[in-house]
This record gives structure tokens, sequence and C-alpha cells, in this order.
């Protein structure tokens, strides 16, 4: 009797591991990418290297997802990045550097909780950058302090008739004091058809445990994109506010005369176009950094890019973008991994994702 009760478990047991596990999925996923890339202009001369994930940052990971029933389903992602020319891993050798996240979504919508993109940064790579900050990024002059969020939690609702809208809360973690390094973030959008309309926003608070009264950096940018089928035109228009609220893209003295100072009032705007033709891509990108400070360190960005696809998931590409800086402003020119020594840069390189 005992055998047959022990029997009868094992295959109920088998059965519901086998239901569950028909229920659940997991991907491994990634990019590789790599190529050669020139800096010009800067006050260390020339360069020309191998770089990782100029176009797209080399990476991989691991999505999966658990239909729970009842139309829930239970998510997580794991994803790391690459620098695929030496081997180590990127945002300061972190394993998971890039995203770390689980979650509970159902028609309704989803919360997700660990490190994530804010909702700024999102709007500024799928709204407003047509190159999705790879090669010629945006955030050369459009740096805001909200592009990734550890120890994040954020809501994102289903899309009703083409609206949607997200809000992130980021717990600062300071001990006595709720508001140092707390943040908050949102973003409420449009999707239809061959129009995109977002308006996107984060405020960081700046204080540490040490140090008070610092105020709060504050971005908001208003991006769209129309799909008029020959090309497709890009605008994004942002106002940064405080301190931090748009860091310089890199931190070394890259060019003659004394150090540039990050701009604490500042307006961008991006104007962009791509056409695609057969399994050719053309993207245009302008940049511009209006600094509103007694210094006026404004700059603008030109860039010009070309994509091949041999299939869905390899192409190759190459580059060339510049950079006028004004009143010894410190901008550089560079891409998805490398911040660039110079105000002028050139491309090309090999993608593959898997």
């Amino acid at each position: 009797m005992k055998k047959s009760l022990y029997a009868l478990g094992a295959l109920v047991l088998t059965t519901c591991s086998g239901a569950v596990l028909a229920q659940s999925n997991v991907t491994f996923y990634g990019v590789m990418d790599m190529g050669i890339s020139q800096d010009r202009g800067g006050i260390a001369g020339t360069s020309t290297r191998a770089t990782s994930g100029m176009a797209t940052q080399s990476r991989w990971g691991f999505r999966g997802s658990e239909d729970l029933g009842s139309g829930m389903n239970a998510f997580f992602v794991i994803e790391g990045g690459i620098h695929a020319d030496t081997g180590s891993s990127t945002q300061n050798n972190t394993l998971f550097g890039r995203t770390s996240i689980v979650g509970l979504g159902s028609k309704y919508g989803a919360v997700s909780i660990g490190l994530q993109d804010t909702p700024l940064f999102t709007t500024l790579n799928t709204i407003v950058d047509p190159l999705r900050n790879g090669i010629a990024r945006s955030n050369n002059l459009m740096a805001a302090t909200g592009f990734r969020a550890g120890n994040s939690v954020l809501y994102r609702t289903a899309n009703i008739n083409g609206f949607s809208a997200d809000a992130m809360y980021v717990a600062g973690e300071v001990a006595g004091d709720q508001k140092a390094s707390r943040a908050l973030g949102g973003s409420f959008g449009y999707s239809n058809g061959p129009l995109n309309v977002r308006l996107a926003y984060h405020n960081k608070n700046n204080d540490t445990a040490t140090l008070k009264n610092t105020g709060s950096a504050r971005n908001t940018l208003l991006g769209a994109n129309y799909d008029f089928g020959p090309a497709k035109a890009w605008f994004g228009y942002g106002i940064d506010k405080g301190l931090n609220s748009a860091t310089l893209n890199s931190s070394v003295v890259n060019f003659e005369g004394p150090a540039p100072v990050a701009s604490t009032d500042s307006t961008d705007m991006l104007l962009g176009v791509s056409a695609p033709f057969g399994f050719s891509t053309v993207v245009a990108t302008y940049i511009r950094k209006n600094d509103r400070t007694a210094r006026n360190q404004d700059a603008q960005q030109y860039a010009l890019a070309y994509m091949y696809a041999f299939s869905r998931r390899t192409d190759i590409y190459t580059s060339y973008a510049m950079i006028r800086n004004h009143n010894g402003g410190g901008y550089t020119e560079g891409n998805s991994e490398e911040p660039g020594i110079g105000n002028r840069q050139f491309t090309v390189g090999l993608r593959h994702r898997f």
C-alpha cells in the first residue's frame, strides 16, 4: 500500500513539475559588437584602437517569465556589459551592471524591482535618438543624471488605446535621511501607427550622508518620431536644471585651456532622420547643447552613420561625428562604450545579436 502511495505521489509531483516547467521559459541572449575607432582633435593626439560596443554595447544576459494564471506572470532580467576587446565586464566591472530585476505583470501593467533604466533614459533611447546612444550617441551632449538606477521600483501601465505611462521610485538608502540620494521619475506618451510622442521627467536628490542642502538635479525631456515611409524623422528637447543635471561625458581635460565645468542650467535639442534603402540604412543627427549659465559653454554635434544588414541579427556600420565646443566647453565625441578623447570620431564595426 505504501509503495502504491509513493508511486502515486511521485507521478503527481512529476506531472505538476512538468506543468510548471511548460509554463516557464528562460532565454539567453546578447550582442557582440567590435570595430575600429579613431579619435582626433584632442590634446593627446590621434588615437586608433580596436573598440568594443560602439553601435550597441556588447552584452549578455538571461530573461525569463512564468505564467501564474489569471492573466498574471512573473519575470526576471539579468544583463551585463562586456568589453569584447578584453573580455572584462563594463559598468565598473560588475557582473550584471546593466539590468538586474524581478517583477510581476498583469493586464493592468507591470512592476519591477532592482537595477534598471529610468523612464527618461528609455525615452531618450527609443523615442528621441535614432542611433539609440550608440555611435555618435546623444548623451555626449544630453548627459543627464537619470540613466540607470539601482534600488529602484518601476511601474509600467498597460497600453490603453495607444497611451501608456510609467513611474519610478529610487531609494536613497541613507539612514536617517529619507530624501538624500533619492530619485523620482516617470513618463507619459502616445504611440499609434507612424507617430510616437513621449514626455519624461527625472529628479535626483544630490545629498549624501555627509553632504547636505545641495538641491536636486531635474531633467525634463520631450521626444517624438514620425515614420513618413521613405524616411523617419526624430526630435527631442530637454531642459536640465540643478547640480549634476548635465554631467560632462568625459571627466578628463581633453582640450587646451581651463578644465570645463558641467552646466547647471541648460537645454538640449536633437533633430534626426533615418532612411532605409533595401538592406541599408542612413542616419543623420544634429544635437545642440545650450548652456544658459554665465560660462555659456555651448556645443553642437553633427553625425552621419551608415548600416548594412546581412541578416536580422548581423550588420556592419560606419560613422563620422564631430562636436564644436564653444567658450571652453569640453564635450568629447564618443560612442556606446567610450567617452572619446577628441572632438571628432570615425568608426567602422561589425555587430551580431544572438
